[in-house]
């Protein structure tokens, strides 16, 4: 069923296929913003393609404590390509609190906004029920296996 004037479809999906189905519209979503106006945006289709080892070893090298905590994220991701890691859980890995956390990714929006041509996160993400009492929902994150062994690489080498 499609509503007037809007921009979404109400699909219906059965529910053990939601998380699949909300990682995929996730994944969509990154790609499309991969795309646009050539002086803006990167050419590449994907993460992969976008994030290379020369740009991700660039943004290792970035000194904003922000980045770096995104950093360490990222090692995080990287460990498990293609698993989701919960806020709860990266909070717990990072030991720093979700306002930290929060903060650390809106000032990585920023940098990379500015300083990496307006790509996409080279994490994507999805919101679902958190497995915490304390939650409703939450995020999780992951990083895909080719993204994952450019930012291991990037991180290996000066």
């Amino acid at each position: 069923m499609q509503l007037q004037d809007s921009e979404y479809v109400y699909v219906p999906v059965p529910r053990q296929f939601v998380p699949e189905v909300q990682a995929y519209v996730v994944q969509l979503s990154a790609e499309a913003a991969g795309r646009g106006d050539a002086e803006e945006k990167p050419t590449g289709e994907t993460l992969s393609e976008q994030w290379t080892v020369e740009v991700l070893r660039r943004l290792s090298q970035t000194r904003l404590s922000s980045t770096q905590s995104v950093g360490k994220l990222l090692d995080v991701l990287s460990e498990h390509p293609g698993d989701y890691v919960s806020t709860t859980r990266l909070v717990e890995l990072l030991d720093m609190d979700r306002t930290q956390l929060r903060g650390a990714l809106s000032a990585f929006s920023r940098h990379v906004k500015k300083h990496f041509d307006r790509r996409p996160w080279p994490m994507t993400w999805i919101e679902q029920l958190s497995p915490s009492p304390d939650y409703k929902t939450e995020f999780f994150y992951t990083v895909d296996a080719t993204v994952a062994q450019h930012w291991q690489q990037a991180r290996k080498t000066p």
